[in-house]
C-alpha cells in the first residue's frame, strides 16, 4: 500500500489535457466501445451506469455516445479508475501508435510494460519524467517512425504518457 503513495492518480492526466481533447477522447471511446475487449466495455459501462445521470434515460448507456462523452467528463476528471479504464481502451484503439511509442520509450532508456499489458491495472501514474524528452522531442521522435499516422500530436503525447506510465511533472516544476 505505501508504494502506491508514489504514483499520480490517474486522473492527475487532467492537469495536462485540454478541456476540448477530454472531450475528443471519451467520444471516441465511448463511440467505438464494441471495439474494447468485454471485460474493459462492462467495467466502463458499469462505471457510466453509477456515475453518469443522463436527463431523459434511466441508464445512461442508451443514450448517444456524444451525450454520454460529455456528462462523463466530470467522471473522467474525478475517478481514477474511470479514467484509466478510458485510457487503457483508447490507447488499444490506436494499436500501431502504442506499439510504436513502446518501442520508442524503450530505446530512450524508459522502462515500459509489455504492449499486452493493461496499464489500468496500475496503481497510477510514476513520477520521474526524463527531462530531455519533451513532448515535442517525442511527437518528433514518432513521426519520423511513422509519418503517415493520422494521430494528432496531443495523442502522440497522450500515448507516451499512457505507455510510459509517468507524467511530465518535472519538467514544468520551475516554469511556475
Amino acid at each position: 500500500m505505501t508504494e502506491e503513495k508514489n504514483y499520480y492518480p490517474f486522473t492527475a492526466v487532467n492537469d495536462f489535457m485540454r478541456d476540448d481533447y477530454r472531450l475528443t477522447i471519451l467520444n471516441e471511446v465511448l463511440s467505438r466501445l464494441d471495439a474494447v475487449p468485454a471485460g474493459q466495455k462492462l467495467l466502463i459501462t458499469r462505471l457510466i451506469t453509477k456515475g453518469v445521470q443522463i436527463q431523459g434515460f434511466r441508464n445512461s448507456n442508451l443514450a448517444p455516445a456524444a451525450m454520454k462523452a460529455k456528462k462523463s467528463t466530470t467522471l473522467f476528471e474525478n475517478l481514477p479508475q474511470f479514467a484509466g479504464q478510458i485510457m487503457e481502451a483508447w490507447s488499444r484503439l490506436h494499436a500501431t501508435l502504442r506499439e510504436e511509442m513502446g518501442r520508442l520509450l524503450a530505446e530512450r532508456g524508459w522502462q515500459v510494460m509489455e504492449d499486452s499489458a493493461d496499464l489500468s491495472l496500475q496503481p497510477g501514474f510514476k513520477p520521474g519524467w526524463p527531462k530531455t524528452d519533451t513532448f515535442q522531442v517525442l511527437i518528433e521522435a514518432a513521426r519520423v517512425r511513422l509519418p503517415d499516422m493520422p494521430e494528432t500530436d496531443d495523442d502522440i503525447s497522450l500515448m507516451a504518457v499512457w505507455v510510459g506510465n509517468c507524467l511530465p511533472y518535472e519538467l514544468y516544476e520551475n516554469a511556475e
